[in-house]
């Protein structure tokens, strides 16, 4: 799992580079965290944990300024939402979201880019 998200970030085309900044892949417990620079200058801060049943994980964007542009995660917050304990958050606001994929969080942002223009 953690390796689909290294070769999904190399073939990225809006990830203009990235760094590995701590890989553990064992058959009990795969672990990743990523920095990666998106092509506007923006990061994309990759979390992912995976444990025999289960699975942490966060990814957060933010702009060079350091504002959090997006985070999607798991932790166990925000219990009244319908996806709980998955969530994003969109500035200060946190609304229901599905279990996302480094994909899904790609597309997204590429999405947001290209309206941006």
């Amino acid at each position: 799992m953690v390796g689909e998200i290294i070769a999904a970030l190399r073939r990225g085309t809006i990830v203009r580079s990235f760094d590995i900044i701590e890989l553990i892949e064992e058959e009990s417990v795969q672990f990743l965290r990523v920095e990666a620079e998106i092509v506007d200058g923006s990061v994309l801060h990759v979390r992912e944990l995976l444990l025999p049943g289960r699975s942490k994980y966060s990814y957060h964007s933010q702009a060079p300024s350091g504002v959090v542009l997006a985070r999607w995660d798991n932790a166990p917050h925000h219990r009244k939402l319908p996806t709980h304990p998955d969530y994003k958050h969109m500035g200060s606001d946190v609304v229901a979201s599905s279990r996302v994929s480094i994909d899904d969080v790609l597309a997204e942002i590429g999405m947001q880019l290209r309206e941006q223009g």
